[in-house]
């Protein structure tokens, strides 16, 4: 049963829309496009892995993507999770290509695609890490003691992984996404026991669910960036052409000569995830380069946005950020 499932993360959507905004030729841009990539791939990669994890007994397991989890001031996270009467499983999922060399001298793991090598962190121990943390959370939230293990899948199937003979504290906890349901089926033949009843394991799957924090962070201190360092405007949605132009009730661009009712929805969109998840009449005329105020509280009105406050004072919420 998925609990929670894989969903593109606030923080590469803040990404997304800082790729959209900046100029190509700025300074920053290729350390954005570069993060946003590996976090896609990564996204791609366990995302992948549904297709595996959709093979197992529905009604046997929950499978929790993305938890984010506090313990003891610090957050860590679960890119997959699996939890059943007699254990739970953590998989550290990558996405990588080349060739896997995991040196058993420095327990290191070193990636060679073409003629370079780079040593990476250690999948495996980032695997290791994230079971422990989540013994520990679940024993300081009063759970029933059960045995978690973990694994480093890796979804590209045409990586080679290597390891050095007498490795094979590191090996057992490896494999490739369709390696994986032979993996679970080695651990269910070893933990025949339930231990967790039907109502012990829903308040589990509750905790892990309300306690999971998304990260949100702030992406434009991140790339010592300012509000002052983005581009206003609204995106053509046929050529990207910055900005669109509104006129007689319609975005217009003088690019493609495009028409569209609806293209400040993604310039509002990035405003929340780049600015602050709020806007107001002003705030929407200046960003939007509109002029009129009767026309900007028109097309705020029509996205059917949460406010507090009344006319002037009236301000506008992202839907997503937004609580009572």
């Amino acid at each position: 049963m998925i609990s929670k499932p894989c969903e593109i993360t606030i923080r590469i959507e803040k990404l997304q829309a800082l790729d959209r905004r900046l100029a190509p030729y700025h300074q920053v841009h290729p350390e954005v496009t570069t993060e946003l990539s590996n976090r896609m791939a990564g996204y791609r990669g366990e995302k992948s892995l549904d297709f595996h994890l959709s093979m197992l007994p529905d009604k046997k397991y929950y499978i929790f993507h993305g938890l984010r989890l506090l313990y003891r001031n610090y957050f860590f996270q679960l890119d997959n999770f699996l939890l059943c009467s007699a254990f739970g499983l953590n998989l550290e999922v990558k996405n990588m290509g080349g060739e896997l060399h995991f040196e058993k001298k420095f327990n290191q793991m070193v990636q060679t695609k073409k003629d370079s090598s780079a040593r990476k962190t250690n999948p495996v121990l980032q695997a290791r890490l994230q079971a422990i943390k989540l013994k520990k959370w679940l024993k300081e939230h009063n759970c029933l003691d059960i045995p978690i293990y973990y694994l480093f899948v890796n979804s590209n199937s045409k990586t080679l992984i290597i390891s050095e003979p007498g490795n094979e504290h590191i090996t057992q906890h490896i494999c490739n996404s369709e390696f994986l349901i032979e993996k679970i089926a080695q651990i269910e033949t070893n933990n025949k026991t339930d231990l967790l009843d039907p109502k012990e394991l829903r308040k589990i799957k509750r905790l892990l669910l309300n306690n999971h924090t998304p990260e949100n962070p702030d992406i434009l201190q991140h790339f010592n960036l300012t509000p002052k360092d983005i581009p206003t405007g609204v995106h053509c949605p046929g050529c990207s052409f910055l900005p669109m132009k509104y006129f007689r009730g319609s975005w217009n661009c003088p690019n493609c000569k495009l028409k569209s009712k609806t293209a400040h929805y993604q310039a509002v969109h990035d405003y929340f995830l780049l600015i602050k998840p709020s806007i107001t009449n002003a705030e929407f005329r200046h960003f939007l380069h509109i002029d009129s105020i009767h026309i900007a509280q028109k097309l705020l009105f029509s996205m059917n946005l949460p406010y507090t406050g009344k006319f002037k004072d009236r301000v506008y919420h992202s839907p997503a950020l937004w609580k009572e």
